[in-house]
């Protein structure tokens, strides 16, 4: 049976970054990055079943989770990747493999480009450089329509049921329980930063950067992970990303939209895990 997690901090790119590190920490590295609203907990079926041989830090990403909110409420692309190049200096990774879904896919689109000495390997989940308009509509609908308080864990929970009809409900507790935290007043309220949820409202996100060019620089093996009932990677969307980098290959996990790895648990471990004994 695979120990719990350990959780840790480290001081990175001014923010106190908190991750949970899985496994020994002799074996070889992979880094997971969750997606808008995630956290590292997002990935604990994945990373008890990638402890059994690898070293695993899943990482809480600005604003969400224990990680700090930055002051200057910058969430742009390229503040994340400076975080995780903070993090990658503060633990003295020197190589790895990256696993991004969604939002830290495109956060680890940028790195691998950035930084290709350090990402031994990228796999990414759900997301490409374009996203299905379907799919956005609904996040940004979700994100914005969500209500600020619930009375208690069974109310959130019984709201993430509905929206994710294909996610165990053992897999989404944990997902509203590391989600959210006790209100003053009383009740329980988002985790994640308001202020991510305000950019949404009033379009002020920062402008993505040019992700098919940063999509073809990367040179090491990358793997397209998409769920076959995905409203957010559009197949003809992944099968360019595969076209336009051969060092890409892709694999859809059934019965599994844009939440992969909560979806289909085990599907996505076995898709995963066969391509990193391949590498």
């Amino acid at each position: 049976m695979t120990a719990a997690p350990k959780s840790r901090f480290v001081s990175a790119n001014s923010l106190k970054l908190h991750y949970l590190e899985w496994g020994e920490s002799h074996r070889s590295t992979i880094v997971l990055l969750h997606g808008l609203r995630g956290h590292a907990h997002s990935w604990d079926d994945v990373s008890a079943q990638l402890a059994t041989r690898w070293r695993v830090l899943a990482l809480d990403q600005r604003g969400r989770g224990e990680t700090d909110c930055p002051k200057d409420g910058n969430y742009a692309t390229e503040a994340f990747v400076d975080d995780l190049v903070g993090f990658c200096d503060a633990l003295e990774l020197r190589r790895f493999v990256l696993v991004g879904h969604s939002m830290g896919g495109r956060n680890g689109i940028l790195f691998t480009a950035r930084e290709p000495a350090r990402v031994s390997a990228f796999a990414i989940v759900d997301v490409g450089p374009d996203i299905q308009p379907e799919g956005a509509a609904r996040i940004r609908k979700e994100l914005l329509d969500a209500p600020e308080r619930f009375d208690n864990l069974e109310e959130a929970l019984k709201q993430a049921c509905a929206e994710n009809p294909l996610a165990s409900t053992e897999v989404l507790r944990r997902r509203v329980q590391y989600q959210t935290k006790s209100l003053p007043g009383g009740g329980i309220g988002w985790r994640y930063d308001a202020l991510i949820r305000e950019q949404m409202r009033s379009n002020t996100r920062p402008p993505p950067p040019d992700f098919w060019s940063l999509w073809r620089e990367i040179r090491c093996p990358t793997l397209i992970v998409r769920g076959a009932e995905t409203d957010t990677l559009a197949r003809g969307v992944a099968e360019r990303m595969v076209r336009e980098n051969s060092k890409a290959e892709l694999v859809e996990v059934p019965r599994a939209a844009h939440m992969t790895f909560e979806d289909n648990p085990a599907a996505f471990n076995v898709a995963l895990s066969s391509w990193l004994t391949r590498l």
